[in-house]
């Protein structure tokens, strides 16, 4: 019922009133959402994390390299999204507005962690971080290409990042490389 709502007017206060001329009980809005269109909003995004999980499970993609298994998943979630793909658009947009950037900034972490835990990643240090912010990177980019383009130019955008991604270690072994064999007056500029 919200999807319908949504895809078709947008987020607003309206969504609650709406639902309610739909048959939807007022008391049950109350007690699960407090009459807020926003915690409607965040639960939407909730369940949408749910589903990637659910359907990932029903394929092995243990067995993959970390790589292909975060290309799985954000393509799995991709395909969801496709699914209702105005619903989504329509709440992505709608929380790009500067003042929704907090659940946005939540929802976003709370996804794109959810998508490295499917994906058995277990580091702790500087990398978990790193990691969730290239993942935010890529999976908003491709969030943007699916919504101003189609669904076929998503994965090649997809991998033409990834492909990116991969090349950071070696940049960076590079300049390390680089950094220990300069000439000694020019170390002060690196340090």
């Amino acid at each position: 019922m919200v999807k319908k709502i949504v895809s078709s007017d947008g987020w607003s206060s309206d969504v609650i009133k709406k639902l309610i001329e739909a048959g939807v009980k007022s008391t049950d809005l109350t007690f699960f959402f407090k009459n807020d269109y926003k915690k409607i909003l965040e639960f939407s995004l909730k369940e949408l994390n749910k589903i990637n999980e659910n359907r990932i499970k029903k394929i092995n993609i243990i067995n993959l390299p970390l790589n292909k298994r975060i290309k799985k998943i954000l393509m799995m979630r991709i395909n969801i999204i496709n699914e209702d793909k105005d619903f989504y658009k329509k709440t992505f947009y709608h929380l790009m507005l500067p003042q929704n950037l907090k659940i946005l900034k939540a929802n976003l972490y709370r996804s794109v962690d959810n998508m490295w835990y499917i994906a058995g990643d277990n580091s702790t240090d500087f990398n978990f971080y790193t990691k969730r912010i290239i993942l935010a990177t890529i999976y908003t980019n491709a969030l943007h290409v699916l919504f101003n383009h189609n669904f076929d130019q998503v994965e090649i955008n997809i991998d033409n990042n990834l492909k990116k991604v991969s090349k950071i270690p070696k940049i960076k072994e590079r300049f390390s490389f680089l950094k220990e064999n300069i000439p000694f007056f020019l170390k002060g500029f690196f340090n």
